[in-house]
């Protein structure tokens, strides 16, 4: 499967989902301000204390219902489907519906070194029917081993989040918000492609994997 297909994310866990990403620095009191708008989204970037790196926020009305969406970043196994880079992903642990570690490899081209990262996410609904998930690079001893034996580097600081409200017409509105330190140097052009401008592809990528026929019948599982 081809693993470097326009999107994110996360890495969505790297997120991507990365893939990845997920702070353990703390948001600085900074606000958000205008990066770009393109086809309906509008991007944000807001500085972190303690941090080189901005974090990013990406928001769209996207035309799929919220339990689609849901299906899709809980689907782990499906992230080489629709997730930039993402090569392998698999859910470690799941205490719970609203709880799981994903881990999550992401194939970075030559000659960066690939990444990996185990993430926590938990998920909640409020009384309107607003779905959040919160997602938080994790440190694990035998992710951290089998990195250094595959000679992958391991992304530690990582914080990121969905927020899907649902809207009359059955579309959601959406925002992802990513900060993450990849963990060694990238070049300027890859952390752009992977961090600036994640929205645009993601929400793209997203919104295709969840019109697929095998979400067709998807219901919130909690």
């Amino acid at each position: 499967m081809n693993t470097k297909k326009n999107q994110y994310m996360p890495l969505i866990y790297f997120t991507i989902t990365l893939l990845a990403s997920f702070m353990q620095g703390t948001v600085s009191a900074d606000e958000w301000l205008p990066a770009s708008t393109k086809n309906g989204v509008q991007t944000f970037l807001r500085s972190v204390e303690h941090s080189k790196y901005k974090a990013v926020r990406g928001e769209a009305v996207l035309p799929v219902n919220v339990a689609k969406l849901v299906a899709v970043i809980n689907d782990a196994p499906a992230c080489p489907e629709w997730a930039d880079l993402c090569a392998e992903s698999y859910i470690q642990q799941q205490p719970s519906d609203q709880e799981a570690f994903i881990y999550t490899h992401n194939d970075m081209p030559w000659p960066v070194k690939d990444r990996e990262v185990l993430a926590h996410l938990t998920w909640s609904k409020n009384a309107e029917g607003q779905v959040t998930m919160q997602s938080t690079a994790v440190a694990d001893e035998i992710i951290r081993t089998t990195a250094k034996q595959k000679n992958i580097v391991r992304i530690a600081r990582a914080n990121a989040s969905w927020q899907f409200t649902p809207l009359e017409d059955g579309n959601t509105h959406t925002i992802f918000e990513i900060h993450m330190d990849p963990n060694g140097a990238i070049p300027g052009w890859l952390l752009n492609r992977l961090i600036i401008n994640s929205p645009f592809t993601t929400f793209e990528s997203l919104t295709r994997q969840a019109n697929k026929a095998k979400y067709g019948d998807a219901e919130l599982p909690f």
